[in-house]
């Protein structure tokens, strides 16, 4: 693999001997994984963790007929996150095209396919015990606090491990801080940009770590309108974390606005991970990302006046770097730290998705039912006017959306306090 030039980072640090050694001394093995299943969950049921960085010499024709000897053909147009695999359908082995953009990982699976997975156990052995605490960012305002009390609803119906906390980025307490466990943190401040709230995530982040001192090793990041609707328990292992994959990809090949962005911002980045909430990640790491990602995110929006049209402009490009320069912040924190996040599929989104097949769904867009109903987050009664009932032909990401909104709302009922009216911009806060 290193020989055709493709980008494999293990080489950086190991020698191509130290592979066969591993083999030989059974710190690895190959295991077929069942139709459906990830590398994940093969290892896992062998008592052994997927070590990601084989698949990049798996990629090729010639291994793929050793693990799968009853292939007929071998196709090479096809890339994802999912490849290498083997196609019973039709005997065909699937080779990743692009492994540089949709690098493999061991959580990755579709539902027409079987994975060659290598399994091994963890140098140095695990670094991580099976205690969670998930966290997101509000402020307090009208538009957060529904959702707020509907997530917390959520977690525990799904019954997710561990504990939860509220971030809120505020002067002092607000009126749900007897109701939901909450650690107050103060707004963070750049006078040369006191307008831009997502600051308020990374900042409320590293402030949590630093002063609240959470012992427990796996921490989940999400966004206040995650919605649970099952129980999801994964453990990873410091320096291995995994998050959901962006809408965007970087192709080093190309000169698109995120490479542009990258290479302006990312300083001596061996690799870029495109990814987004959720993420999944051991407490060190991301104590150890907080700050510079807050660093980072200041340095982009600092630097507004040479971005040029494409990186702001939506009509030119999806980018839309004046509010997701805090999403690049964070991958290129990262990047700058060498730490490499695994790309899974965490979430689904209606109207993108139409079955359940992730433990969460985020709803931060326009939810249309069949008969011409849209349910948004935005609008200034979303919390009490869900749509009911829901048409027979809705799909089953959007129905389970609709109907535990309007479960939430009958148990929970509107706000539970006198809010100002509602403001056109819904992430400032209205109280401090």
């Amino acid at each position: 693999a290193r020989g055709a030039g493709r980008y494999n980072e293990w080489f950086a640090t190991h020698r191509p001997a130290d592979l066969a050694g591993d083999v030989r001394e059974a710190r690895t093995s190959f295991h077929e994984a069942r139709q459906g299943q990830s590398c994940f969950d093969a290892c896992g049921e062998r008592e052994l963790a997927c070590q990601s960085l084989w698949f990049e010499l798996l990629n090729s024709c010639a291994v793929l007929r050793a693990a799968f000897p009853a292939a007929r053909e071998c196709s090479e147009g096809f890339y994802g996150r999912d490849l290498p695999a083997f196609r019973p359908e039709d005997s065909t082995l699937l080779v990743n095209q692009k492994p540089r953009v949709y690098a493999a990982s061991c959580g990755g699976k579709h539902s027409k396919t079987r994975r060659v997975c290598a399994c091994g156990f963890r140098k140095g052995g695990p670094t991580s015990s099976r205690t969670f605490h998930t966290v997101y960012n509000v402020q307090p305002s009208r538009h957060f606090e529904w959702q707020v009390r509907y997530m917390h609803l959520w977690f525990r119906q799904a019954g997710m491990p561990g504990a939860i906390t509220r971030l809120l980025t505020a002067n002092g307490p607000d009126s749900l801080m007897g109701q939901v466990p909450t650690h107050v943190a103060p707004p963070p401040h750049n006078p040369r940009d006191p307008g831009y709230s997502p600051y308020n995530k990374p900042s409320a982040v590293a402030h949590w770590l630093a002063q609240a001192q959470p012992t427990e090793d796996v921490v989940l990041v999400i966004d206040p309108d995650c919605m649970f609707v099952s129980r999801m328990e994964v453990v990873v292992e410091e320096g291995a974390p995994i998050a959901q994959q962006a809408f965007y990809n970087f192709d080093v090949d190309s000169d698109d606005p995120p490479m542009q962005i990258a290479r302006r911002y990312c300083r001596n980045c061996t690799f870029l991970d495109p990814i987004a909430v959720p993420i999944i990640i051991h407490r060190r790491d991301l104590a150890r990302i907080a700050p510079l990602w807050l660093q980072k995110t200041m340095e982009i929006r600092n630097d507004r006046a040479n971005w040029p049209n494409c990186w702001d402009n939506r009509t030119c490009h999806g980018t839309g770097l004046g509010w997701t320069a805090e999403m690049f912040g964070y991958v290129f924190a990262a990047s700058e730290l060498g730490i490499r996040h695994e790309i899974w599929d965490l979430q689904v989104v209606p109207p993108v998705h139409k079955e359940v097949i992730t433990s969460i769904i985020h709803y931060h867009v326009e939810v249309p039912l069949p008969d011409g109903r849209v349910w948004y987050k935005h609008a200034d009664d979303a919390c009490c006017r869900i749509p009911w009932p829901v048409p027979p032909d809705t799909d089953n990401v959007t129905r389970t959306v609709i109907s535990k909104l309007h479960q939430a709302h009958e148990l929970l009922g509107d706000y539970n306090h006198t809010w100002p009216e509602p403001r056109s911009n819904k992430y400032l806060p209205e109280s401090r």
